[in-house]
């Protein structure tokens, strides 16, 4: 009987013990850290304007001066070329300070003017018309690369167009070369320029981007003959965008990008 007294007490006592821990414990802990909300009435809320800009773009741009805090808040809208902004006084005066300097006119887009000459080349010499001056240091090249003796101009073209992502088609009639003593064959082509863009270097210059180009013809013969591949153009440069076979001669068809202000 003493026993079982002396096991309840010292059963009591570890109880006792334990308790004790768990109330220090409690103590000891650190309280949760407070959330650090900030109330309405340390916020100001304010309109801007934009007038020249992008709402959207411009807010995600100023997003950056926001202060992060939670309840801070800025949003745009398209319909009413607006950007609303919620902080503290400080963050709104960056913000509008900002969208001075930013919210100015873009620099206006130049045209393009793309200049294609289509020429023949063959071995044997047809009498076709000289191949312009534009070109002539072209023609250097291609003599150089190509196993081809002559190259005479079958169709000149200038399209006029700006940036655009739908494409256009032109069409007509190429005056080919015949062999010597013959009469000249007309062949008929067209084209297409495709996804036309515009980018623009650190330094500011143009370039001009073709997503999509192609040039082809068929002859006499029924043989056709088509070029087709991406471009990127800087101003007054002159690209030979291929060639293809038609037969014993060649479809050559050089590229000149202008640009115009």
């Amino acid at each position: 009987m003493k026993n079982l007294k002396n096991m309840a007490a010292a059963l009591a006592l570890t109880i006792l013990s334990v308790t004790a821990v768990f109330a220090q414990q409690s103590a000891n802990q650190t309280p949760a850290p407070s959330d650090n909300y900030v109330t309405e009435k340390n916020f100001k809320s304010k309109v801007f304007e934009v007038k020249y800009r992008d709402p959207g773009s411009l807010a995600n741009v100023l997003s950056r001066l926001t202060s992060g805090f939670k309840g801070a808040a800025i949003s745009a809208s398209t319909e009413f070329r607006t950007i609303t902004v919620r902080d503290f006084p400080e963050n709104l005066t960056t913000i509008e300070e900002a969208i001075k300097r930013l919210d100015t006119p873009a620099a206006p887009r130049p045209n393009i003017e793309l200049h294609m000459h289509a020429l023949i080349a063959s071995n044997s010499g047809g009498g076709g018309r000289e191949v312009p001056a534009e070109i002539k240091d072209v023609l250097a090249q291609l003599q150089g690369t190509l196993n081809y003796k002559n190259y005479e101009l079958a169709a000149s073209v200038v399209q006029r167009l700006t940036e655009t992502q739908r494409g256009m088609n032109g069409q007509g009639t190429a005056e080919i070369p015949g062999t010597p003593g013959a009469l000249n064959v007309s062949m008929p082509y067209e084209y297409f320029i495709g996804a036309v863009s515009l980018s623009q270097d650190p330094a500011g210059a143009f370039s001009v981007q073709i997503g999509d180009f192609s040039f082809s013809t068929i002859s006499d013969n029924k043989d056709k003959a088509r070029v087709q591949t991406a471009l990127n153009l800087r101003d007054g440069e002159k690209v030979v965008v291929g060639t293809a076979t038609i037969r014993s001669r060649a479809l050559v068809v050089v590229l000149t990008a202008k640009l115009i202000k």
